[in-house]
Parts: structure tokens; C-alpha cells; sequence
């Protein structure tokens, strides 16, 4: 997966690099997530985690371009008590991510785009509660994150963009055996098939704004 990345960021670079036109935008972000984890026995994104960041974008025609992300992600999940139900169970991760996303945006008319690509993410540090306590480093996570997106946005002006953004993992977070077992029948097969352990589902909506990176040009010469 790393190799793919970097395979395919260096020849987008070459090819926008022989565009004569500035092809680069760099595109600071800031939004939210959306947060729930697959396989932990518990549904729903009930946990919010800031997402924030940049990435460089470069255009490969009028409709379509690749984007590479650097940004900093709150993954995770939260289980609250609900004592009127019954239920004591109470869960929480956090966990914080460098998440280096690759991007093959398509613009659907003027102002509506998709996006879709993987993604790539470095754990930095967890913190992990029960009903039992502090469970953090019993049961670490892995350090690297494999996933796949796909994004829907719209240009809201000329430099502005929103975006809401799935994230699935592709890979276990944590594989099942490491003290934490499902308890979740899936019937159908392609569910089972990522039934291995835990896994992140992320919801995100972020606002960007685009800076072009503009080219120098040669002086003239007599």
C-alpha cells in the first residue's frame, strides 16, 4: 500500500508538472467525524473527533484531478450506560491518527465532485475505558491503518469546498484474539468476511479552501 502511494503520487507529479498551466492548489481543511467501530459489539457513530489538515491537489484535465492529504484524525467509539435499559456496559476508545489519504477527484458538473481512493494512517496514541476502568495499552491497537473513501462535495464559492467523506478500514485495527471477542452474527458472507477483528467506520464533513500554487515563469529573453 505504501509502495502504491508513492508509486502513484510521483507519476501525478510528473504528469501535471508538463501541464503549461498551474495545475497545483494546496487545500487546508477543518471539520468533524463521525465515529463507530465494526466488530466492538455496539452500533452507531456516537463519537465525534476533530479532523484537520492540508492536501495538494493536482489537476490532470478540466474534470478530474489527484489529491494527497497530511491530516491529523480522532478515531474511535463510545458505548454510554443506559441504567433505565439495564445496561451497565459502558465503552470508549480515542483514537488519534496521521492520515495520509490518496484522492482521484471527478467533477460530476461545475459545482458537485466525487471523490474516491485509499488511505493510509499512522496511530499516534490511543486511550481505552470500560465499566472496569482504564484499558489503555492492555490490548494495544495496531500502529498502521489500511482503508478506502469515498467522498461527495460541492464548491460552495470559488475558493471554498465542502465535503462529507466515508472512511472504512480495510484492515483489522485490532484482529479478534487480543482480549476482545464479537458477539455479532452477520448472515451474509461479505460481512463475515470482515468479521477478523475491529475495523473504523468514519463519517467526516469538512470545509476546505483552495490556495493555487502558482508557477514561476522563465524571463524573457532578447
Amino acid at each position: 500500500m505504501k509502495k502504491f502511494l508513492i508509486i502513484v503520487l510521483i507519476s501525478t507529479l510528473k504528469l501535471a508538472s508538463q501541464n503549461t498551466e498551474p495545475v497545483f492548489t494546496l487545500k487546508p481543511a477543518l471539520g468533524i467525524n463521525g465515529c463507530q467501530i465494526h466488530g466492538d459489539n455496539y452500533s452507531g457513530f456516537n463519537k465525534a473527533g476533530i479532523f484537520g489538515g492540508a492536501a495538494v491537489n493536482a489537476r490532470l484535465g478540466p474534470k478530474s484531478s489527484l489529491e494527497m492529504g497530511f491530516y491529523f484524525s480522532q478515531k474511535g467509539a463510545r458505548h454510554n450506560q443506559n441504567p433505565e435499559k439495564g445496561d451497565y456496559s459502558f465503552y470508549f476508545v480515542n483514537l488519534n491518527y496521521i492520515d495520509l489519504p490518496l484522492s482521484y477527484r471527478r467533477y460530476l458538473n461545475k459545482d458537485y465532485f466525487i471523490t474516491v481512493g485509499p488511505s493510509m494512517a499512522y496511530l499516534i496514541n490511543y486511550h481505552e475505558e470500560t465499566e472496569r476502568g482504564d484499558w489503555t495499552g492492555v490490548y494495544p491497537f495496531e500502529d498502521f491503518e489500511y482503508g478506502i473513501n469515498f467522498g461527495l462535495g460541492k464548491k460552495i464559492k470559488d475558493k471554498f469546498f465542502v465535503e462529507v467523506r466515508t472512511s472504512n478500514s480495510i484492515g483489522t485495527i485490532r484482529p479478534y484474539g487480543s482480549g476482545f471477542t464479537s458477539t455479532v452474527y452477520y448472515s451474509n458472507i461479505i460481512a463475515q468476511s470482515f468479521n477478523k477483528g475491529l475495523y473504523n467506520n468514519i463519517l467526516t464533513f469538512f470545509v476546505a479552501y483552495k490556495i493555487d500554487i502558482k508557477k514561476k515563469t522563465s524571463a524573457p529573453t532578447e
